[in-house]
């Protein structure tokens, strides 16, 4: 008897199981490189706010806020779904409203939805009430986070000196009236 078998050597590249191996490692890789890239491409987007740095704090700057709080400032927002018009109607003790506005329409999870619109005064009857109107070009509904800001200077490591700011989230429809209240007022959700 002999103890030497007489099969057939097979080199490994010609084993089904180490291409099995092989295989699982490659689609492994290449969906976990996939997904790293695509972590990088769509980060998680931080709804802007008033935050300056002052040494190793970062405080929040409401001097904005205050403002329109005591100037009673309240506004109500519809966006026509038809034209996509854009039209404010602002409230407030204020003897000299600006000419422009800027309202930031910020998505609460993806930063390319993020609309900012620069809105024009136009003629009112009362000077306590004043029409704002602008244009966006694209659908705006859903939970959206709205700032309704004037055009002030931010100065580093002070903050705003002047101005005030509405800042609220919102389920916005088209077509449906929103008001937007200071921050800290008493009637805000």
């Amino acid at each position: 008897m002999s103890l030497v078998k007489n099969e057939p050597i097979t080199r490994w590249y010609q084993e089904p199981w180490v291409w099995g191996i092989l295989g699982v490692l490659a689609v492994t890789f290449v969906w976990g490189s996939y997904r790293i890239y695509y972590a990088f491409k769509i980060q998680d987007s931080v709804v802007v706010d008033d935050y300056y740095k002052t040494g190793k704090m970062i405080n929040e700057d409401l001097t904005r806020d205050t403002n329109a709080r005591e100037l009673g400032i309240h506004a109500n927002l519809l966006i026509d779904d038809l034209t996509g018009e854009v039209r404010i109607t602002l409230k407030g003790d204020i003897n000299d409203w600006p000419q422009q506005l800027k309202l930031s329409l910020l998505s609460p999870v993806f930063a390319d939805r993020d609309k900012v619109i620069l809105i024009n005064r136009s003629i009112s009857r009362d000077e306590s009430t004043q029409i704002y109107v602008g244009q966006v070009d694209e659908d705006v509904e859903g939970k959206t986070y709205v700032q309704l800001e004037t055009l002030d200077e931010h100065i580093p490591e002070v903050g705003y000196e002047t101005g005030w700011r509405l800042n609220q989230p919102l389920v916005l429809k088209a077509g449906v009236a929103s008001e937007l209240l200071p921050r800290g007022s008493s009637t805000q959700p």
